[in-house]
């Protein structure tokens, strides 16, 4: 089985054909693997929604990759809500929760969505940090939902574009999310103090 699985990687059309002869359960599993890799992270989420495009098609990745991702996060939220303890001893450790903490006290829920947009943020388990802040689980989904939309529908439109051979979509979307990510990169430090509530003291 392990080298069936890993042939079809090497040949990702294998894939394709095979969800493709899989209508009803090749999606299912596909929601359930996404759902998996926000609450094991085991391999980045980038990836999974890359392969969703790839797999289904832009809209249909699209669809199957936030269906996967909030199943996923949802059992994360409530997973650190119900061992908040056991989370928070371990993510008191963690650089990104802390910074999340000082978002969270300057900025409260707009500073989570703003994360979920963030690139390189850890996203699979910002929706851990979250379970441990009092937010109700409304306010939390469409956070989570919004936030992660964007980024999912580059990915989705990247996968499909590469399996259609649409490069001039493909260069399209690389190239805006590049510049996205440049501009983030360029500019981070100014939204940090902005989340953390603080403001820039000019001179004059």
């Amino acid at each position: 089985m392990r080298e069936v699985f890993l042939s079809w990687l090497s040949q990702p059309e294998r894939l394709r054909q095979w969800a493709e002869a899989h209508p009803l359960s090749a999606p299912l599993l596909y929601i359930l693997f996404q759902a998996l890799q926000v609450v094991l992270a085991p391999i980045p989420g980038e990836a999974t929604g890359f392969l969703g495009g790839y797999l289904f098609g832009a809209w249909k990745g699209l669809l199957y990759s936030m269906c996967g991702l909030t199943l996923g996060s949802t059992m994360a939220f409530y997973l650190a809500r119900l061992f908040r303890h056991f989370f928070a001893a371990r993510f008191e450790k963690w650089e990104s929760f802390q910074r999340l903490k000082r978002f969270m006290e300057g900025r409260g829920v707009l500073a989570a969505f703003v994360c979920y947009l963030i690139p390189g943020f850890p996203k699979d388990y910002l929706s851990y940090f979250l379970g441990l802040f009092d937010i109700p689980y409304p306010v939390f989904l469409v956070i989570m939902f919004f936030g992660r939309l964007p980024g999912t529908m580059a990915l989705a439109l990247e996968g499909a574009s590469l399996y259609e051979r649409d490069w001039d979509m493909l260069v399209l979307v690389t190239v805006l999310s590049v510049l996205f990510f440049g501009i983030f990169y360029l500019q981070r430090e100014r939204i940090y103090r902005y989340l953390e509530g603080r403001h820039e003291h000019r001179v004059s």
